[in-house]
């Protein structure tokens, strides 16, 4: 189309492709921020600083139920490592480990370590707040 190249990068068009990239931005920055702000919002509504009693147990129940949904999780990723190991298949020539069991392996050790800590320090806030609530109602 062009003799030569010398309009591929001349001034115009890369002041062209500037603006063009300048507008780009300029519109998705407002997107942005707006989900931000209310993603924001909304979590500060949820997550109140607990007042009474009432309040108290009702954030131990939320705790209680994120600690059976992280020993779900961890109970999920037990089973598939198992069944993963089952069918991947094995050189019987080889005595080491199968690299992708192995990986899999790894992944999910590290899955069930960080969601174990997880579950735990959620039982250990649930009970806090029991505490703390009992408190507050004097028992």
């Amino acid at each position: 189309m062009f003799e030569n190249n010398q309009h591929k990068n001349s001034p115009a068009t890369i002041w062209l492709a500037i603006s063009a990239l300048s507008l780009l931005l300029a519109l998705a920055a407002p997107s942005y921020g707006q989900e931000a702000k209310q993603d924001h919002a909304t979590h500060s509504q949820e997550m109140k600083i607990p007042q009474t009693a009432k309040d108290h147990y009702e954030l131990a129940e939320r705790y209680q139920k994120k600690a059976a949904e992280y020993r779900q999780e961890i109970e999920m990723h037990k089973k598939m490592l198992a069944d993963f190991s089952k069918r991947v298949a094995r050189n019987p020539k080889d005595t080491g480990e199968n690299p992708y069991i192995r990986k899999m392996r790894l992944h999910c050790e590290k899955y069930i370590k960080a969601t174990t800590s997880a579950a735990q320090e959620a039982e250990e806030m649930a009970k806090f707040h029991t505490f703390r609530a009992r408190e507050l109602e004097g028992k």
